[in-house]
């Protein structure tokens, strides 16, 4: 039987989740008529509250606060609604709220990560889009305040963290094309100065170094913020006296952006060239032709934010890095 949450049995007898909550952990405030009808239908759905659900009891707010920089990134809204429909379904299933809270790049976001915990908002806070030198988690650490990251940093700091293997990934996918003969092989990555990009563009180089293969350096952009950049990049490119024959990437819009270029060019993936992702948004499987690429395990990245943030919050023992394979798709654009 599926995860039930407390929403459903809240909507059953007819009182708010709050009072569920209250009525399964034997908190004052709820009649005894009612406090009976919500255990028969928590037992008539098999829902029993679990571990984070019982230790933030007594805590203030019963809130994770998810902090993310969507600004600035290909596809970030697209990523971010996928992921975020995720994690907030999990924390549904916790009995858990989750505050979104939007970040910017800069000085004011430093100060606002650590004002969002101190004001009592938030018992915990998951900080996303590390930067490689990320300020924001040496004063969180330094404050000693509840977080976790979504992310690595360089950040001479010990912090919780959970983070997908970009650079794994990648190797990954550039294997994939070396391996059906191409050895023209050109990276279209994003902003260093995010940790994942950093992680991915190494992947790329350590499989072209592995297969003996030098990279042009024309062949490599790592500046790639938005829709813009990407199809400047790819007609430049495909400008070159000598082309590539294969692009990796390190996100499914950057792919798709340059597949858009490549078209107009009478190029089709999968037949003149080869194109692989990162990410497989849900638009991927439906790209004409579908896209191959590395897919995030989502559900295991929120199920391990959730149970670390846990540990935390209690300061009890287990693991606090956790890196997470993604998935290699293969699809038509290989």
């Amino acid at each position: 039987m599926s995860k039930r949450t407390i929403v459903e049995i809240a909507e059953r007898v007819g009182v708010s989740p709050a009072t569920v909550s209250r009525a399964l952990n034997n908190v004052p405030g709820v009649s005894s008529d009612k406090r009976r009808q919500i255990m028969e239908v928590a037992a008539e759905l098999n829902y029993h509250p679990n571990a984070i659900a019982r230790s933030l009891q007594g805590q203030r707010t019963n809130t994770v606060a998810y902090v993310a920089d969507v600004s600035n990134r290909p596809a970030a809204d697209l990523l971010f609604k996928d992921f975020i429909t995720v994690l907030a379904e999990r924390c549904a299933r916790h009995g858990v709220d989750l505050l979104i809270h939007p970040a910017t790049n800069g000085a004011a976001n430093l100060a606002d990560v650590g004002r969002l915990l101190r004001s009592g908002r938030a018992d915990g806070l998951i900080l996303a889009d590390t930067r490689l030198h990320d300020p924001r988690l040496i004063a969180l650490a330094e404050q000693g305040l509840s977080f976790i990251a979504f992310g690595r940093s360089a950040v001479g700091h010990d912090y919780a963290y959970v983070d997908v293997d970009g650079e794994e990934g990648v190797y990954i996918a550039t294997r994939h094309v070396l391996e059906r003969g191409h050895r023209r092989v050109a990276f279209l990555g994003m902003p260093l100065e995010y940790s994942y990009a950093l992680h991915r563009r190494d992947g790329f180089l350590r499989a072209m170094r592995e297969a003996g293969l030098s990279v042009p350096p024309e062949y490599v952009d790592v500046t790639l913020s938005n829709e813009s950049d990407a199809r400047r990049a790819m007609e430049r490119l495909l400008a070159l006296a000598e082309p590539p024959t294969a692009f990796v990437t390190a996100g499914d819009m950057l792919a798709l952006y340059a597949m858009g270029v490549a078209r107009r060019h009478g190029l089709e993936a999968g037949r003149d060239y080869a194109i692989i992702g990162f990410d497989d948004l849900p638009l991927a499987a439906h790209t004409a032709p579908p896209l191959t690429t590395m897919q995030q395990p989502f559900d295991q990245v929120c199920d391990e934010l959730i149970a670390m943030l846990l540990r935390v919050l209690q300061n009890e023992p287990g693991p606090r890095h956790v890196l997470l394979p993604p998935r290699l798709v293969v699809r038509s654009t290989t």
